[in-house]
């Protein structure tokens, strides 16, 4: 009890003495008081114990003592209520932060049973809810894996093929908590893997596409230091040098063009202009002809009148990289068809040949940079390997893409489709097209 209590308890004794002295009742006046006292406090305990069935209000005792003790415990509550939720607040903000990873997120408990995981689990591991409480290297039987969940490795990070699609590749990584549970990240890094090889391959590709023209040129330049050279020979040398290096020399200019175009995805305002492709399509054909120094027939058709709004000089490249890629790929007296026609609301490009065709699986690729279909020929059949990256990134830049229909030993057939929008030479439809544009063919 307070000290207040006391107090008044105290004053209320001796004023009920000193009433019960005159009349012989002191006794009975200190009872009465007693309880009165007592029963006040009851009165008082009664609301502290209906006021805590409902805490979340603010207690309305009548004593001041009782009020202060009331009081004490609802700034607890409150208190404890706001830690309360702000811990419920930070748990779902980490909740919220789990499920938008794209990597995936499992947490173990000591034994190894799952505890809660990620959406991403759900996609990269198939997970679901019905797994809680299982144990995760009975779910995903795959060696390294396993080894990994166990401890059983040196690091704790490894790269392993999904044991649900053989071509793709995870890297999982194990977090320990000071408690004993596990925190498991697994990310899908087939996509990554890619890219680095692709790295590597560009590397080793522009290495190996310049060192052999290099190697003639020193080779010559070394016959030309002889001092007892006659003039004839040293002419019939200096000309031997213009192949190799006409060949560096288009193979820089190719990987600065394609540099160049990866910079700028969308073309500036003032580049554009309104292109008259049945003109630009006949130079590129001419120009196929020579190349093809009369072995292949040509068939051109142009039935479409509409300009295209565009940089002249990146679609002629790009015109002209598909066109003498059929002249290259196709043997001699076969028939290559060129045509530009209205599809719709669109236009159409298209090359189509009677080559060697391409295999299924290399359609995919064969806009990487260097990348061949046939290795032990396609150097010799020239060309920098460059030409359809270029393509793909010029008709990326006149929201368009690239598209391959091939069968083996029948040819192929290469084409785009230029959008509505950016026919006619109308410059305000395709400013407006290329705020939206995000459309590439993967």
């Amino acid at each position: 009890m307070l000290n207040g209590d006391l107090r008044r308890l105290g004053l209320l004794l001796g004023a009920a003495f000193i009433l019960g002295i005159p009349f012989g009742v002191a006794g009975w006046t200190l009872f009465a008081a007693a309880l009165f006292f007592i029963f006040g406090q009851q009165r008082e305990f009664k609301e502290l114990e209906r006021w805590s069935q409902h805490p979340l209000t603010r207690p309305q005792q009548q004593r001041e003592s009782w009020q202060d003790i009331a009081s004490t415990l609802f700034r607890s509550l409150s208190n404890s209520r706001g830690r309360t939720h702000a811990a419920l607040r930070q748990l779902e903000d980490m909740r919220t932060l789990s499920e938008a990873l794209p990597d995936a997120a499992v947490v173990l408990d000591g034994n190894g049973n799952i505890e809660r995981h990620n959406q991403a689990a759900e996609r990269l591991l198939k997970l679901t809810t019905a797994d809680r409480g299982a144990n995760l290297a009975a779910l995903i039987r795959q060696p390294d894996f396993i080894a990994l969940l166990r401890g059983q490795l040196g690091e704790e990070l490894i790269e392993f093929s999904s044991p649900f699609e053989e071509a793709t590749r995870l890297e999982a990584r194990r977090i320990r908590f000071p408690d004993e549970r596990v925190l498991v990240l697994v990310r899908d890094v087939t996509q990554l893997n890619r890219l680095l090889s692709m790295r590597q391959d560009f590397i080793a590709n522009v290495s190996h596409e310049l060192r052999t023209p290099l190697t003639v040129i020193v080779g010559y330049i070394e016959t030309l230091t002889n001092e007892d050279l006659d003039p004839d020979p040293v002419r019939d040398l200096v000309q031997k040098l213009a192949s190799p290096s006409k060949r560096m020399q288009a193979l820089v200019d190719d990987l600065l063009l394609l540099t160049r175009l990866e910079a700028s995805p969308n073309p500036t305002e003032a580049e554009l202009i309104a292109v008259n492709m049945n003109s630009l399509i006949e130079s590129v054909v001419v120009d196929a002809q020579a190349l093809s120094q009369g072995k292949h027939e040509f068939r051109l058709d142009l039935d479409c009148e509409s300009a295209v709004l565009g940089i002249e000089s990146e679609l002629h490249s790009t015109c002209s990289n598909l066109v003498s890629n059929a002249v290259r790929y196709s043997p001699d007296g076969g028939v290559i068809e060129v045509s530009w026609n209205a599809i719709g609301d669109r236009a159409r490009f298209s090359v189509s040949d009677q080559g060697i065709g391409i295999p299924p699986e290399h359609l995919s690729r064969l806009t990487e940079r260097f990348y061949r279909v046939d290795l032990a020929k396609a150097r010799t059949r020239g060309g920098t390997g460059l030409g359809l990256a270029i393509v793909k990134h010029v008709l990326k830049r006149h929201n368009s893409f690239l598209e391959v229909e091939s069968e083996l030993a029948r040819g192929s057939r290469f084409y785009f489709d230029i959008p509505a929008q950016q026919l006619n030479g109308d410059t305000a439809p395709l400013r407006e097209a290329h705020k939206h544009w995000s459309k590439e063919k993967p």
